[in-house]
């Protein structure tokens, strides 16, 4: 079956110690579709270096 690279319009990039999800592709495609493709990119609010865990709730329906 192979390795998993798109779903649902997801990319998913998987190493040895993480799996990695964007959709950078997906955004691109609107970019263009809506001519925005030119305009300057922002920051991310949220620091690129942050790790992310599991939420507290969803460890109750495991």
């Amino acid at each position: 079956m192979g390795e998993l690279k798109f779903f649902l319009r997801l990319q998913i990039k998987q190493a040895k110690d993480a799996i990695y999800i964007h959709q950078f592709k997906y955004i691109k495609e609107l970019l263009n579709k809506f001519n925005f493709e030119d305009y300057k990119t922002m920051s991310t609010p949220m620091h690129p270096t942050s790790i992310l865990g599991l939420d507290e709730i969803d460890k109750k329906d495991i």
